[in-house]
C-alpha cells in the first residue's frame, strides 16, 4: 500500500507572485477572477447526480493558463472534499507521459498541500486509483493525506510531455474518474464531500470560460523600443527556489532570473543536465532512459508573466549546443530568432514579464547538490537591442 502524508507548503510566497496568489485565492473564495479563464475537457459518463464524474477543467499556456503551466506538460484542474471522513477517489489508467503527478491544495492560504508523482503510485495492469482523505487509516492503495482542518480544494494532475502533447494532452488514456463518497463509500457530491460549494461554483465559473485566455494574455500591447546601449547595472541574478508556494509542484526547483527587455535583451548560459528520454524528437544527445539514470526527470526555460500566468517555453530536448559542447545560450527578445543565437524564447510584453524560469523536475539524489550551482548556475546579462 502507498500512502503519502501531508506535506505543510510555506505561507510565504515568491514576491513576484502576491497580487496573483491573492487574485486566485479570491476565487477559491466564492469570487469569480475576472483576469482568468477556463475550459472544460474530457467528461466521463456522469451514473448519478450524487457520484458525479466531474469534467477535468484543462489548464495549458493556450488554455485558461493560470496555473504556470509548463508550455510543454498539460495540467487538469478539479475539486476535492474530505469532511466528516468524506474520501475523494481518482481512477484512471496510467498515461504515457514522461512525468505526472497529482496535488491536493487547500482553499484557505498555507494549508497544508499533499502531493504523489507517478513512481509512488501503485499501479496494476496499467490502472491506479489515488485517494484523498483528512486520514489514510484503512484506506486501500495510494493515499493523500489532507488535513481535517482543510476539507476541501483543487487537485491539480500534471502530466509532463505526454505522448500526445500536441493533441489531446492525456497521455493516450482517458481522463480519470474522480467520485466523492462517505468514509462508509455512499456516493455523494463534490459540495456534500467538501461542506461548502465554494470549489463546484469555482470550477463551474472555470468551465464557463470555455478555454479564452485571459484578457489580459491577448491584449494588443506596443512594441518594445530599441535598446542600443544595454543597461547593466545592477546585473541579473538568479534567485533558486524549491517547490514552495501556492501552486508550485512540489517535485520542483527553480532557478529565477528576473528581467525587463526595457534594459535590452537578456542572455542566460549555463551547463545543461542530462535529462530522462521520451518518445517525442530531440536535437540534442543530452537524453537518457531511466536505467542510465539521468540528472533530472525533465528540465525547461520559460518566461513567467505576471498573474500567474505562462509565457513561451523550451524543454530539455529543443535546446540546441555548439557542437562538442553540453553548455547552452539563450537570448530572450521581443521577437525570435535573433542571429546568431542557437536558442531564443519571446519574451512577452514588457508590462507583464517577471523573470526567466529554468525549472528541474526530481533532480536525481546525486545531481541535487550541484543543482544550479557551479557550471549549471545560470550566467545572465544584457545586450543591446537594435532598431
Amino acid at each position: 500500500m502507498h500512502s503519502l502524508r501531508v506535506r505543510a507548503r510555506s505561507t510565504t510566497h515568491k514576491p513576484w507572485l502576491l497580487l496573483t496568489l491573492l487574485a486566485v485565492l479570491a476565487v477559491l473564495a466564492g469570487t469569480t477572477l475576472a483576469a482568468c479563464s477556463s475550459t472544460s475537457s474530457t467528461t466521463a459518463t456522469t451514473t448519478t447526480p450524487e457520484a458525479s464524474h466531474s469534467a477535468w477543467v484543462k489548464d495549458t499556456v493556450k488554455l485558461l493558463n493560470i496555473f504556470l503551466p509548463d508550455a510543454n506538460s498539460d495540467y487538469y484542474l478539479n475539486g476535492f472534499g474530505t469532511k466528516d471522513g468524506a474520501r475523494t477517489v481518482i481512477s484512471g489508467e496510467v498515461p504515457a507521459a514522461r512525468y505526472w503527478s497529482y496535488t491536493a491544495y487547500p482553499i484557505a492560504a498555507g494549508g497544508p498541500v499533499a502531493h504523489v508523482h507517478d513512481s509512488d503510485i501503485g499501479q496494476t495492469n496499467g490502472h491506479y486509483t489515488v485517494t484523498i482523505a483528512a486520514s489514510c487509516t484503512g484506506v486501500k492503495g495510494t493515499c493523500l493525506a489532507t488535513s481535517e482542518a482543510e476539507t476541501s480544494g483543487m487537485v491539480v494532475l500534471r502530466l509532463y510531455v505526454p505522448v500526445d502533447l500536441n493533441g489531446a494532452g492525456t497521455g493516450g488514456v482517458p481522463l480519470p474518474t474522480i467520485t466523492y463518497t462517505t468514509n462508509s463509500g455512499a456516493p455523494i457530491s463534490l459540495t456534500q464531500a467538501a461542506g461548502t460549494d465554494t470549489m463546484e461554483k469555482t470550477l463551474d465559473s472555470y468551465r464557463s470560460q470555455h478555454g479564452v485566455l485571459p484578457e489580459v494574455l491577448a491584449r494588443n500591447y506596443p512594441p518594445s523600443s530599441p535598446v542600443p546601449v544595454p543597461v547593466v547595472d545592477p546585473p541579473p541574478q538568479g534567485r533558486i527556489s524549491s517547490g514552495e508556494g501556492k501552486f508550485n509542484n512540489p517535485d520542483n526547483i527553480y532557478d529565477h532570473v528576473r528581467f525587463s527587455t526595457s534594459r535590452g535583451n537578456l542572455v542566460v548560459s549555463a551547463q545543461a543536465p542530462t535529462y530522462q528520454s521520451d518518445s517525442l524528437p530531440t536535437v540534442n544527445d543530452l537524453s537518457r532512459p531511466a536505467s542510465r539514470s539521468p540528472q533530472v526527470r525533465y528540465w525547461s526555460l520559460c518566461i513567467v508573466l505576471k498573474d500567474l500566468h505562462t509565457g513561451t517555453c523550451l524543454r530539455d530536448s529543443e535546446i540546441q549546443f555548439p557542437s562538442g559542447s553540453s553548455r547552452f545560450t539563450l537570448i530572450v527578445s521581443p521577437t525570435c530568432p535573433v542571429a546568431g543565437y542557437l536558442n531564443c524564447l519571446v519574451a512577452g510584453p514588457e508590462p507583464l514579464q517577471v523573470s526567466l524560469s529554468w525549472r528541474y523536475l526530481l533532480p536525481s539524489p546525486a545531481f541535487l547538490p550541484t543543482a544550479f550551482r557551479g557550471p549549471y548556475a545560470l550566467t545572465a546579462s544584457y545586450v543591446a537591442r537594435p532598431a
